[in-house]
């Protein structure tokens, strides 16, 4: 990873995730710590959170540091690393793919012409879609042995004053405006160990009811909206 890539992420619109023992820090090995994300790394719609790309490339790679093992790609739009440390915490910079598309990189069902750096989040990928799989992430660490004690997370959005809500679908424009004045857009809360235990999905639903809220957009239903594009996700690959 080149030592401008952080710069580089946090020159447009990023995501950071963080998340924070609780109770007494982990006492992991560094092979336990690449491990952890390997095996609970969420696959649901043809991307992995987090990335995680076994070896090394010349736009990926995995690396063992002194108290953390680190990850990371750059491939397009796709441009994130992470960072599993000994004790427990997980830190996640992702790139906020809309700020990076171009004709010949873009995967999403939008003329990447008319993608503006900075102006637009798509509220279904981007959004819920995107938050649904960090608390996935999150629950499947739980389950296998982190964060007993509870969990501290974090997850914000950076570079977003004046951006706007959008959908790289057809037919699910927006009827107004919704965007936000807030720079940056932050979740942030503490969960205990019998919440880490219910479906992600439904613990999902407070923070991404957040962002839609600081974007503006507090009556967005949660049965119609929310819950339906969650199903989308899930119907990727219900087993991934």
């Amino acid at each position: 990873m080149k030592d401008d890539f952080i710069d580089t992420i946090k020159s447009r619109g990023y995501w950071r995730i963080n998340f924070q023992p609780t109770g007494k820090p982990a006492n992991l090995s560094l092979k336990e710590c690449e491990e952890l994300v390997d095996k609970n790394s969420v696959r649901l719609r043809g991307w992995y959170y987090p990335f995680y790309g076994h070896g090394s490339a010349d736009n990926h790679g995995i690396s063992n540091y002194n108290n953390y093992v680190g990850g990371w790609i750059d491939a397009g739009e796709f441009k994130e690393f992470w960072r599993m440390y000994q004790s427990g915490q997980f830190l996640h910079y992702s790139a906020v793919q809309e700020d990076w598309l171009t004709p010949d990189t873009s995967t999403v069902r939008r003329n990447p012409n008319e993608v503006e750096p900075g102006k637009y989040l798509n509220f279904v990928g981007s959004l819920t879609m995107y938050i649904t799989e960090i608390i996935e992430f999150l629950t499947r660490l739980h389950r296998s042995g982190l964060y007993q004690d509870g969990v501290s997370i974090k997850i914000s959005l950076h570079n977003t004053k004046g951006r706007e809500l959008t959908s790289f679908e057809f037919m699910r424009h927006l009827s107004t405006v919704k965007k936000t004045e807030e720079d940056p857009v932050v979740f942030q809360r503490t969960y205990t160990p019998d919440e880490l235990s219910q479906p992600a999905r439904e613990l999902a639903i407070e923070p991404i009811q957040r962002f839609f809220e600081l974007f503006n957009f507090a009556d967005v239903s949660v049965e119609q909206v929310i819950k339906k594009d969650q199903d989308q996700l899930y119907g990727f690959n219900p087993n991934g």
